[in-house]
């Protein structure tokens, strides 16, 4: 299910979500909520799912934070990925790859 459409004018804005099956809300800015909406449609994952996905890793981040860190671990992976091989296919499992990088970096601030 797409996100609405988003006001990137920098205020935030609040989304509920539904994690493992409990609806709860999130407040985020916009460019934020942007690309959680970029990678969603880049993987084939809903919202909920990936929201439920990042919750099942996060320590003692909230879930705001938690967004946000993945969002930024989710394209720095494929950054990396661009610069490892420049021009080539995009082939990488970027989820998996920011999904265990994100709980890596949860398990070593907790």
């Amino acid at each position: 299910m797409p996100l609405p459409a988003i006001d990137n004018s920098g205020h935030r804005l609040r989304r509920n979500v539904t994690l493992d099956g409990r609806r709860t809300s999130v407040c985020l800015e916009g460019h934020v909520w942007e690309g959680l909406g970029e990678i969603c449609r880049r993987e084939a994952i809903g919202i909920d799912a990936l929201c439920s996905e990042i919750s099942l890793r996060r320590v003692r981040s909230s879930m705001s934070s938690a967004l946000r860190v993945f969002l930024l671990l989710y394209f720095r992976s494929l950054s990396e990925h661009l610069q490892e091989r420049p021009g080539g296919p995009d082939g990488g499992d970027h989820l998996a790859k920011a999904l265990d990088r994100f709980l890596n970096e949860e398990r070593a601030a907790g």
